[in-house]
């Protein structure tokens, strides 16, 4: 078994997504002999451990990746949060959330003075479950700047209002903030928010809001006079859309009624957030940046990011100076 998963651990350096199936007619064609797929599937995780680390050891080694990740990056906000185990006689802790949020990506949003950010989830899919929680925000050009991320135990409003308590703390807003989130209302984050933050503007993405409201009302004419009534920038059109809704489907009327007009039409933005972006783009974008760590090992999962992130500074400032020198 040991043999096959070093093998194979070189074409999963290559190409990760193989499966199970494929990895053993590659091996089958190079060999010529024949294996079950169960052992193949067996020697594919060991092969994995190996390539990424064992999820369960890495949670001991938490706390002094932590030391060296806030040593290589000074000012950082990484915060661990851990409970006691079920049984009251071990005196380890069990681990909850961890909180990261970098000292450049913090200044670097600061000065670009949209105070706006989008909020998001996505499940972990390895072998412990978990939610990724999101903060990205917009750059110059309209491209996406994450700012922090947590990993939790769970997308609720504990852990929504702990990772926006946290956020609030890195950005320095206060209490009173009059700041611009968007989300697509996940569960408890709509709380988390008004609990947090009692005074901000709290967009709801619209395509969000469409899926919502296609699951009755289904085909173009329903969706094009919902999006007629968001894209409206004016009260006075979005009377108008939304009198036209009415007069077609007063159901769909009502039940639009019922969602507060400054969470989804730009008719009713305040303006302050100099954005007047009504899709979860950025959310979406970064989140499918992060496929590839979902079913990583924390450690390995954290850089992962890390390296996005990294990454991602550099070649802006590529592009930067590449327009400079035209």
């Amino acid at each position: 078994m040991s043999t096959i998963a070093k093998e194979i651990e070189v074409e999963l350096q290559t190409t990760p997504n193989l499966s199970a199936k494929e990895l053993k007619a590659k091996y089958q064609h190079m060999h010529q002999v024949q294996l079950y797929e169960s052992k193949m599937r067996r020697a594919k995780t060991i092969a994995l451990q190996r390539k990424d680390g064992d999820h369960t050891k890495q949670y001991t080694h938490l706390r002094s990746y932590i030391d060296e990740l806030l040593k290589a990056n000074p000012g950082s906000t990484i915060k661990l949060n851990v409970e006691p185990c079920a049984n009251p006689n071990l005196k380890t802790w069990k681990f909850r959330r961890i909180y990261v949020c970098y000292a450049a990506l913090v200044k670097g949003f600061k000065l670009l003075g949209r105070e706006l950010l989008g909020l998001d989830g996505c499940f972990m899919k390895g072998k412990y479950p978990g939610q990724i929680l999101t903060a990205v925000g917009t750059d110059g050009n309209n491209c996406l700047y994450p700012v922090a991320f947590a990993i939790a135990e769970a997308e609720c409003t504990d852990s929504w209002k702990w990772f926006l308590d946290l956020l609030g703390d890195d950005l320095d807003l206060p209490h009173h903030a009059n700041f611009t989130f968007i989300s697509d209302r996940q569960k408890g984050l709509i709380q988390s928010v008004e609990s947090v933050f009692p005074r901000p503007e709290h967009r709801f993405f619209c395509r969000h809001i469409h899926e919502n409201l296609r699951q009755t009302w289904m085909g173009d004419l329903y969706k094009g006079l919902f999006y007629r009534a968001a894209l409206a920038t004016s009260v006075p059109y979005f009377n108008m859309a939304m009198e036209e809704i009415k007069k077609t489907n007063l159901d769909m009327f009502l039940w639009l009624s019922e969602i507060p007009a400054a969470r989804w039409s730009r008719s009713h933005f305040s303006g302050r957030a100099k954005s007047d972006m009504l899709l979860n783009n950025l959310c979406e974008s970064f989140n499918r940046q992060l496929v590839g760590a979902r079913d990583k090992p924390i450690i390995t999962c954290l850089e992962y990011i890390r390296e996005y992130m990294t990454m991602r500074i550099v070649n802006v400032k590529k592009m930067q100076a590449t327009a400079r020198a035209h």
